[in-house]
């Protein structure tokens, strides 16, 4: 999975190579969304230490469903948008996508002072 991290018009933007990630990016792209990078690793972090066995966060489109070992990131209009038209289904350890997410908000924090210059 390659990432890169960009700026359009001021809108920080992390992109990820490959269709079956459209999902992921919708998620971490959360200019425009009601969740925040913390509030996704307030749950990740909620799991590590055994609070809970089950969390689930997400955007208006994309969800996130988070168990110990693994993370499913799915569509939220599955059922009501054909098929072709659904961001793919992804797992990914929940090790590996802490780490993304983690990446993805320092890599904001460099861009934003970039952008505030």
């Amino acid at each position: 999975m390659e990432i890169s991290y960009k700026v359009f018009e001021k809108v920080l933007v992390i992109h990820f190579s490959g269709e079956q990630y459209t999902g992921l990016g919708d998620l971490l792209n959360i200019d425009f969304s009601s969740i925040t990078l913390e509030d996704i690793l307030d749950k990740i972090n909620k799991i590590e230490n055994g609070e809970s066995e089950f969390e689930e966060i997400g955007t208006e489109r994309s969800i996130v469903e988070i168990r110990k070992n693994e993370c499913m990131i799915y569509d939220d209009f599955d059922g009501l948008l054909d098929d072709d038209e659904l961001n793919p289904t992804i797992n990914l350890s929940t090790l590996e996508f802490k780490k993304i997410v983690m990446n993805w908000k320092v890599e904001r924090e460099k861009l934003l002072s970039i952008i505030k210059k």
